[in-house]
C-alpha cells in the first residue's frame, strides 16, 4: 500500500471517527432526555412535585442516570456538540476524582510516562543507530501510545457518583443491569455483584477498540501524510522504512487496547494501586508517590514493548 493510499485512508477514518462521536453524543442525549421526561411525568401525575420551572429542573438534575448524561433546563437553548462533549467529560472527570483524589496527578503522570516509555521502548527495540532512520515509526508509535494509554486509563478508572446519582442508578429499572456495571471490575462498592464485575471487563471492549482504532488512524495517518509531504518537498530523500498499512495498524491497535490494555489498567487501577500501594503506604505520602511513579513506569514500558513486538511479529513495521 503506497503513501497516497494511506493518506486517503487517514482522512476517511478521521471523518468516520467524527461521525461516530457525533452519533454517540446524539444517542446518549436522546436516551437520557427520554428517561427524564418519563420520570418527570410520573412525578407530576403522582403529585410529588409542582409544575414550576425551578422544580422541574431540580427533578431533571436528580434523574441523571450516568456521568455522561447532559441535562438542560426546561426551555433552555440547545448546546453545541463540542460544549456538550466538554460538559460530559467534566461530569465524568468529577466522578473519577470522587473515587480517586489522586486522579489528576495520575493523569498528568500517565501522559508524560506514555510518551517517555514509548520512546524508550522504541529506542530499545531499534537502537541508537536506527532511531533516526526509522523516525517515521517512532513518531507514529509515540502519538498512538499517548492517546491510547491515557484513554485506557480513563475508561477503566474507578468512578463514584454523587449520593443522588448513586441512589437513582441503583434503583433504576429503565436501564436494568448494564446501568449498574462499574467502570472498573475491582473497584470498591457494597452493591457490586460478581456478575457486574465480570461484565465490567467486557463493557470497555468496544470503546477501547474504537479508541485504539482512532488513535492509530491519527498517529500512522499523520505519519503517512508527513511522508508524502516530505516526498513532494524533497524528492531525492530515500526513506529506509516501508509505508505502514494504516488500516491494518488501526485494527491491530484497537484489538491490543481492547484486550491487553484493558486487562493491564483494570488490574493496575483496581487492585495494585488502591490495595497494594495506596492503602499500605497511606501514612507515607512521599514513598507512596515514588512507588506509584515506578509502578506506572513499569506498566507503560510493558505496554509499549508488547505493542512494538506484536507489530513486528505480524509484519506491520519493516524496513525496505
Amino acid at each position: 500500500m503506497n503513501a497516497r493510499s494511506n493518506v486517503i485512508i487517514f482522512f476517511t477514518l478521521c471523518l468516520a471517527s467524527l461521525l461516530a462521536l457525533y452519533a454517540d453524543a446524539f444517542v446518549e442525549r436522546h436516551t437520557v432526555k427520554k428517561f427524564i421526561i418519563e420520570e418527570r411525568t410520573k412525578s407530576l401525575n403522582k403529585g410529588l412535585i409542582h409544575a414550576s420551572k425551578d422544580n422541574l429542573y431540580k427533578v431533571e438534575s436528580m434523574y441523571r442516570l450516568s456521568a455522561g448524561a447532559l441535562i438542560e433546563k426546561e426551555g433552555g437553548s440547545k448546546n453545541s456538540f463540542w460544549s456538550s462533549l466538554i460538559s460530559s467529560l467534566s461530569v465524568q472527570y468529577q466522578d473519577r476524582l470522587r473515587a480517586d483524589p489522586l486522579f489528576l496527578k495520575k493523569s498528568i503522570l500517565e501522559v508524560l510516562l506514555a510518551a517517555g516509555t514509548q520512546f524508550m521502548a522504541e529506542l530499545n527495540r531499534r537502537g541508537t543507530t536506527n532511531i533516526i532512520t526509522e523516525i517515521d515509526f517512532v513518531v507514529a508509535g509515540v502519538l498512538t501510545a499517548v492517546a491510547g494509554k491515557y484513554y485506557s486509563m480513563w475508561r477503566v478508572a474507578p468512578t463514584m457518583f454523587s449520593e443522588s446519582e448513586q441512589k437513582k442508578v441503583l434503583t433504576a429499572d429503565n436501564d436494568g443491569f448494564w446501568s449498574k456495571v462499574p467502570t472498573n471490575a475491582f473497584q470498591r462498592g457494597e452493591n457490586i455483584s460478581n456478575k457486574m464485575r465480570a461484565a465490567a471487563m467486557i463493557t470497555p471492549i468496544p470503546n477501547l477498540f474504537r479508541a485504539g482504532f482512532i488513535a492509530s488512524a491519527f498517529g500512522y495517518g499523520l505519519t503517512a501524510f508527513l511522508i508524502s509531504l516530505r516526498t513532494l518537498l524533497i524528492p531525492d530523500y530515500a526513506s529506509v522504512t516501508r509505508n505502514v498499512n494504516v488500516l491494518a495498524a488501526c485494527l491491530y491497535t484497537g484489538g491490543f487496547m481492547a484486550v491487553i490494555s484493558n486487562i493491564r489498567y483494570q488490574l493496575l487501577q483496581g487492585i495494585i494501586e488502591p490495595y497494594l500501594i495506596e492503602k499500605p503506604l497511606a501514612k507515607f505520602p512521599k514513598l507512596k508517590g515514588i512507588t506509584l511513579f515506578f509502578v506506572r513506569l513499569a506498566n507503560g514500558l510493558l505496554g509499549s514493548i508488547l505493542a512494538i513486538m506484536g507489530m513486528r511479529i505480524i509484519g506491520l513495521q519493516k524496513l525496505k
